[in-house]
């Protein structure tokens, strides 16, 4: 069932589940919110905020001004990644995303927070792309690093040890891909789906694009999303992209819908 669009306006004074996400860009943190309602076949409302647009109703409601929300009744708006999976957890227990067994928690948990948590895959990510635009020739024009610089904690020493940072996750979730390949499971917790396995699928997706038949998008976002570091696509080893792509067949709406 495809979400009611909405404007912020409506989301702020709806009820029911509400969720605003960026439009048009493969922001991993939404994506993999969109992936976690999809799974759990949960009726929402949705806006679609264009990048640039006036985020005061936003900052009213929410008391941020960062993407994802997700909102329930008349509940506090959930702007984590941590607090919207467990609100998401809350509303359909089942098919359950968060491992029932304590030590598979334990790992999904950690190997989550260390791609979607603050200083985290995603995250360095982010400020590494800052440093590439605003260290290069040229500049910024547009002046979006700058701002996302300032607003994510970018200095030029993060910036020069980001590549090093990623590499090493990146190698952690190989490794840890290939010992669960070893022992007979297709995923990254345990012998089920988690919501570790949906994160891996947006935060891989906006650092190499699935096709454009699958995940359409304007091609300047798309060199935009498109990690082009030496190291960082090593790193990015084939059982990772495999296991993306596993997901996203089998769990994940395709194609992608951006809007």
């Amino acid at each position: 069932m495809k979400p009611e669009r909405i404007d912020i306006e409506q989301a702020r004074r709806a009820s029911g589940l509400r969720i605003v996400t960026l439009a048009m860009v493969p922001s991993p943190w939404g994506e993999a919110l969109k992936g976690i309602l999809h799974i759990k076949q949960l009726p929402h409302a949705r806006v679609g905020h264009m990048f640039g647009s006036p985020t005061t109703t936003l900052q009213e409601w929410s008391a941020q001004d960062s993407f994802p929300i997700m909102a329930w009744n008349d509940e506090r708006p959930r702007t984590t990644w941590i607090e919207q999976l467990y609100l998401a957890e809350r509303l359909a227990p089942t098919p359950r995303l968060i491992p029932e067994q304590f030590e598979d928690r334990v790992l999904m948990f950690g190997y989550s927070n260390e791609l979607c948590g603050e200083n985290g895959i995603g995250w360095t990510e982010r400020l590494r792309g800052v440093h590439e635009q605003v260290t290069k020739p040229g500049g910024d024009p547009a002046g979006v690093s700058a701002y996302l610089g300032k607003k994510y904690g970018y200095t030029p020493e993060i910036g020069r040890r980001a590549t090093e940072r990623i590499v090493s996750g990146l190698n952690a979730l190989t490794a840890r891909l290939v010992q669960q390949k070893a022992r007979g499971s297709r995923f990254f917790i345990g012998d089920s789906l988690s919501a570790m396995d949906v994160y891996w699928a947006a935060f891989s997706n906006a650092m190499k694009p699935l096709a454009p038949d699958l995940c359409p998008m304007p091609e300047m976002i798309r060199e935009m999303f498109t990690t082009t570091d030496p190291a960082i696509v090593a790193a990015t080893k084939p059982i990772l992209i495999e296991h993306r792509d596993f997901i996203f067949k089998n769990y994940l709406e395709l194609p992608v819908d951006l809007s």
